[in-house]
């Protein structure tokens, strides 16, 4: 993609700067949502989220996924279809369904539409641990009236060798990637009140603003904790 801007968010001290990208250095201690978050404060447009175990299997991948956005409005976050493993069955190869879900997207390859952004936000930080952040995401992109889709038309590699887990996840926890997933569902569950992943027919309504469908958290709107953010979009997005 020569001419597509390209971040990457470094968290080994082994990577080294690339060619043709602009590159990041990730904070220790290591948070997938928060180095995300770096590498979208460096973007501008639409944003292809990749993970660093993912590997392009056509030439024109970004630019079949750019036009799947242009074509369908309502789309705020797209997944090709994954080769290797991915917890959505709809985005795996094997799946021969494509389109529009109500179940969320695994943040494998997602192409995130820069107004989904400018509505809802980044990811939130909060969890740090394994899991749970693109299904947070992929809740507020629903709820604020937004869809997300899978497309057949591209496909990608997922996972290195025998291990579908992304390398950086791989490095930091190991074996504890069970134990700190249950965290992140707990979190998950506290912050909405349920554990759904799943949230049938979204609105189609682009226009509404998140805070019509946010859920409230001990009587009040929710909000980023404030400790340890890169960014707290809610405080510069006063909603009523």
């Amino acid at each position: 993609c020569p001419n597509v801007r390209k971040i990457l968010v470094r968290d080994g001290e082994e990577i080294v700067k690339s060619e043709g990208w602009t590159t990041v250095s990730g904070i220790k201690p290591f948070i997938y949502s928060r180095n995300i978050n770096l590498g979208i404060q460096q973007s501008i447009g639409d944003v292809l989220l990749c993970n660093d175990d993912v590997r392009f299997l056509q030439a024109d991948t970004v630019e079949q996924m750019q036009d799947y956005l242009k074509k369908n409005p309502t789309v705020g976050v797209l997944s090709p279809k994954i080769d290797g493993g991915v917890s959505n069955y709809l985005q795996h190869v094997s799946s021969a369904k494509e389109g529009v879900c109500s179940f969320y997207l695994a943040f494998v390859c997602v192409l995130i539409r820069r107004e989904v952004i400018e509505k809802v936000g980044m990811l939130d930080e909060r969890y740090a641990g394994y899991g749970y952040d693109d299904v947070d995401y992929c809740r507020r992109v629903f709820n604020a009236g937004y869809q997300f889709a899978v497309t057949k038309n591209v496909k990608v590699k997922h996972g290195h060798g025998a291990n579908t887990a992304s390398s950086s996840y791989s490095r930091e926890f190991g074996k504890k990637q069970g134990q700190i997933q249950g965290h992140a569902a707990d979190l998950y569950k506290a912050k909405w009140g349920d554990s759904s992943v799943e949230w049938g027919k979204p609105t189609n309504n682009a226009s509404a603003p998140p805070a019509t469908f946010i859920k409230s958290i001990a009587g009040s709107p929710y909000r980023y904790a404030s400790d340890g953010m890169t960014v707290s979009w809610w405080s510069t997005h006063k909603r009523v």
